[in-house]
């Protein structure tokens, strides 16, 4: 798992600002909406996961795999 890691080590530095506007962004262009189901796997430190997760209350559901110990 060590080279699944590697990139993890980058968060925390500039890396947060990349991952939050681009997470953000493809939920957009998802099409992700209220009452919707989402399986995010790799999900990081959820840069995908949390906008996903605000786009879909109050009736859906949102669960993150991630493989990384970060």
């Amino acid at each position: 798992m060590d080279i699944w890691s590697k990139p993890a080590s980058l968060l925390g530095s500039e890396a947060p600002d990349y991952w939050e506007y681009f997470g953000g962004r493809f939920v957009e262009h998802a099409a992700v909406r209220s009452g919707m189901s989402v399986l995010d796997v790799g999900c990081g430190t959820g840069s995908s996961l949390f906008p996903a997760a605000e786009r879909v209350r109050p009736d859906g559901r949102i669960i993150g795999i991630e493989i990384c110990e970060h």
